[in-house]
Parts: C-alpha cells; sequence; structure tokens
C-alpha cells in the first residue's frame, strides 16, 4: 500500500470552513485511493474529530530539526502533500534530501497573493508587479511537482500571466457527494430572512459583514419584518457591535450546525468584494437549498457572471439590493435561482464524476515523477538556487538550539 504524509500547516480546521472541507475531501480522495495515510505538523495532538474517526495517525514535527529528516525517512512516503506553500517553504527541502523520489504536492488552497492584491488595491486583475507574497507563492508552485488548483480561473491565471507549466498543475475543486434535488429541500413557504455565513479569519468575510450592515437599511425597508443572521467563527468585537436586533441585523457569531441554519433561511446574501479561490459558502447555501445573491468575485470559478443576472450583481448600492428583495419575494426568481446553483454543483463538482480521473492522475504522477520535471525548467533552476537561506537559516537555528 502506498504511503502518503500530509504536512499541515497545522491541525485540520473544521468542517464548517472551507479550507476544513477541502482538506476533508483531500483524506477522503486518498483513502477512496487506498492510500495508507498519515499526518503530521507542528500543532499537539489534535481533539479535532476528522483524524480521529478517520484513524489517521497524526505526528507532531518540529521546525527547525533534523528529527523530521529522521522521522520522514523512516516513514519512507511515495507522496508528500504540503499544506500551502508556508509548508512547503519549511519542509520541501528536507523532503526532497530525505525522500527524493517521493511527489512533492503542494495543496495551495487558493491563491493568497491574488486575494491580497485584490484586497489591497481593489482591482481584480491579477498584479502585473509581483509582491513579496506573490514571489514565494509562485515559487513553492514552480519548485513543486504538481499544485492543487481549487478553481479553473486561478489555473488560467498561472498557465497564461505567469507561465506555469499546465504539466504541474492539477485543478481539483470542491466535489460534493450526493447532490440533493431542489424538490428534497426545505420549501419557499417553510423558509424566512436572509442569511451570510463565514469565519472572520478571511478577510473578505469581515469585508462582507461590514458591506451587509450598510446595506441592510435599504433591504429591510423593501421586506418589512425580516431579518438578516450572520454566523461564523472568530468574531471579533467590532463584528459584534454590528449586532442590532431592533433593526433585525443579528450576529450570531458561531453555531454548531450551521447547515441546520441555512435550510431554515431563504437567501444567503454574500457580498464579497475581493478574494480568491471557491467560495465554499456559496455551496452550502444552494445544497441547505438557500437562493444566493453575490457578486463577479463571489461567483467566480463556480459560474459565469453574464450568464446569471439573476444572482449576480455588479453594483452593491444598487443592483445587489434588488437582488436580495426579488429573490426573497418572488418564489420563481428564488426557485431558479437555486435550481441553477445545484446545476452548476452537479455539472461541475461532482465527486462521482471526477474523484476517479483525479485519483487516475496522481496514480500517474507518483509513477512517472520524472517525465514532468523537464517540461518545468525555472523549477530546475528554483531549485539549483532558491531556498538556500532558507535551508541554511534553518540549519543555523538548528545548531544553535543544540548548542
Amino acid at each position: 500500500m502506498k504511503k502518503v504524509l500530509i504536512i499541515g500547516h497545522g491541525i485540520p480546521e473544521p468542517r464548517s470552513t472551507g479550507a476544513g472541507v477541502y482538506m476533508a475531501q483531500l483524506i477522503d480522495l486518498f483513502l477512496q485511493g487506498n492510500y495508507e495515510l498519515h499526518f503530521c505538523s507542528t500543532a499537539k495532538a489534535p481533539a479535532d474529530d476528522l483524524l480521529i474517526v478517520k484513524n489517521i495517525p497524526y505526528s507532531q514535527i518540529q521546525l527547525n530539526s533534523d528529527s523530521f529528516n529522521a522521522f520522514i525517512k523512516a516513514l519512507d512516503p511515495q507522496i508528500v502533500v504540503f499544506d500551502r506553500f508556508m509548508t512547503e517553504e519549511q519542509y520541501s527541502w528536507r523532503v526532497r534530501e530525505a525522500c527524493p523520489d517521493a511527489l512533492r504536492i503542494l495543496d495551495t488552497e487558493d491563491l493568497h497573493f491574488l486575494r491580497d492584491h485584490r484586497r489591497t488595491s481593489n482591482d481584480p486583475k491579477p498584479p502585473a508587479t509581483l509582491s513579496d507574497l506573490a514571489k514565494r507563492e509562485l515559487a513553492a508552485i514552480f519548485r513543486s511537482d504538481l499544485s492543487l488548483i481549487l478553481s479553473k480561473p486561478e489555473l488560467e491565471v498561472l498557465t497564461s500571466i505567469y507561465q506555469v507549466p499546465e504539466s504541474v498543475l492539477l485543478h481539483l475543486p470542491f466535489l460534493e457527494k450526493n447532490v440533493p434535488q431542489r424538490t428534497e429541500l426545505t420549501a419557499y413557504e417553510d423558509r424566512k430572512d436572509f442569511c451570510f455565513v463565514g469565519t472572520a479569519k478571511h478577510k473578505p468575510n469581515v469585508a462582507a459583514v461590514k458591506q451587509l450592515a450598510k446595506l441592510w437599511p435599504l433591504i429591510s425597508k423593501e421586506v418589512p419584518g425580516a431579518k438578516m443572521h450572520v454566523y461564523g467563527s472568530y468574531f471579533t468585537e467590532e463584528l459584534k457591535q454590528l449586532h442590532k436586533p431592533s433593526a433585525g441585523f443579528l450576529v450570531h457569531g458561531f453555531v454548531e450546525e450551521v447547515q441546520t441554519k441555512l435550510q431554515q433561511h431563504r437567501v444567503l446574501l454574500a457580498p464579497l468584494q475581493f478574494g480568491a479561490g471557491l467560495k465554499r459558502k456559496l455551496f452550502d447555501a444552494w445544497l441547505s437549498g438557500c437562493a444566493v445573491v453575490t457578486t463577479p468575485i463571489g461567483i467566480e470559478g463556480i459560474g459565469e457572471a453574464h450568464k446569471l443576472p439573476f444572482m449576480v450583481a455588479d453594483d452593491l448600492e444598487t443592483d445587489f439590493v434588488n437582488l436580495a428583495v426579488t429573490n426573497y419575494t418572488q418564489e420563481y426568481q428564488w426557485d431558479q435561482n437555486r435550481q441553477e446553483g445545484l446545476a452548476l454543483i452537479s455539472e461541475h463538482f461532482s465527486w462521482e464524476k471526477r474523484a476517479p480521473s483525479v485519483l487516475e492522475t496522481l496514480k500517474s504522477y507518483a509513477l512517472n515523477k520524472e517525465e514532468f520535471s523537464p517540461q518545468n525548467p525555472v523549477g530546475q533552476m528554483l531549485w539549483h538556487h532558491s531556498l538556500q537561506s532558507s535551508k541554511y537559516l534553518s540549519k543555523w537555528i538548528e545548531a544553535k538550539n543544540k548548542t
């Protein structure tokens, strides 16, 4: 049985977050492929049930220590997955030295530098001038044998703008099992109110909640009696201060079963102004029977904005408010919205359709790793020169700790 080691950025996040869902999916994918799976990170042993329930061995590893080299050499995995580029920077050179034949896979989650650029510039286009963050993340992608890319637009950005060879990229979006029919979900008349879901650890979510607080008086004026429910984790005091029951704007914070809440509400509002990757909240909303109103950034990688005018608003001040009201008050549009959402998931994000081909690709790369290296000369150059400062700083810290 082939071994896979996932080096986590930390303990896997709760499955209510996009990153948590994606990691759980990655674990399920390897298990379906009959791989022997191991997980490690610098964090203490997890209390989270994701690893425990699936009976996945966990090891706590150290930064700047050759104990990791001994650990991975003894494990001898055929595939090593780095959970985001920061982990690749820390451990890829050690993996390469201790297990040179292992396939090194970078799990990008989304392009951090693209999200950060959109946040600071208010420009959705990829940056022409690379920030230090962009240089680090792109270098990790070039160095890796294969990188998992969440959305097709990001894959196109990497290949067309930054000249990353397609041969070292694998499009792996969220994949859904057992997509329900809309007729199986709670009916229009049995639902009420608007909702938003998102962790405050994610800056696009924080900005979206603040935007909703500004838009809510305009929306509630058109839909008297309706309420806005905001769910999520790690809410700051600033976000909690937006809680105004008298105005129908309710900031709940963390809830255990967010899917149950979504099944009670009629429309999810996601006025996302920047971001990257795929927006998990849209998937969760449609799968729970909600309609969705969002922005071009929100729908990116899921559907084409110009084909979905009944759910995608270009203008937050006017279009977004109008779509929120019509999707809430007009049952036909509400049903069309969620029908289209479930169709997009069934067509493009089906586990049954995509998982087998992804597993075949991973198997092929692991068996024929040497065939792809010549197609990535930049990666070869980076391995010749890059990471030397990180490598030798790590060795210096390691030596210092020993003395």
